[in-house]
């Protein structure tokens, strides 16, 4: 695992490092049971140091696997991670060092990409999702419920009268 923690005696004042992450969900501690992670997390984290506090900027990416919501499939997506963190002067630096000197991003970062992991995730734009009768993923098959929901529907009678209000007013 890359190390997420860094000295703020590292540079000086007014100056930047670059550096390249890889890392594990676990390794991070997000471990979300539906979600799988296809490969590490990496990227890169930019540190700048001023007088008036450190600054984190960076971007990460992934690929995971998760379910749709609408048909239960697993489909694969990209994961794409942009974050900013500003501590400034003392107020936000108390709270974070560890050792004194050292900033530990590892939870930042967890709370960061939970964000970015989709909540509503579609497999497409079109999926259709299953069957509510029987469950069967109706991007991939047909069934006989489909035409009987509409007259076993509270709705179907009003699909029924559409059709003969269009057709009275076509004679």
């Amino acid at each position: 695992m890359t190390d997420l923690r860094f000295s703020k005696n590292l540079i000086g004042l007014g100056e930047s490092i670059t550096r390249s992450v890889q890392f594990s969900n676990t390794e991070i501690g997000l471990d979300i049971p539906e979600i799988g992670f296809l490969q590490f997390i990496e990227g890169k984290i930019r540190f700048l140091r001023l007088s008036e506090g450190l600054y984190f900027k960076g971007s990460l990416q992934s690929r995971i696997e998760i379910p749709c919501r609408r048909c239960l499939t697993l489909y694969e997506t990209k994961l794409h991670v942009s974050f900013r963190l500003d501590l400034i002067d003392n107020v936000d630096l108390a709270d974070r060092m560890v050792d004194g000197e050292v900033i530990d991003l590892t939870e930042d970062l967890k709370q960061t990409i939970a964000l970015e992991i989709p909540c509503w995730p579609l497999c497409r734009d079109v999926c259709q999702g299953l069957c509510v009768s029987c469950g069967c993923n109706l991007n991939s098959q047909t069934c006989s419920c489909q035409s009987d929901l509409t007259t076993s529907s509270p709705f179907g009678n009003l699909e029924n009268m559409l059709q003969s209000k269009d057709s009275n007013t076509n004679n």
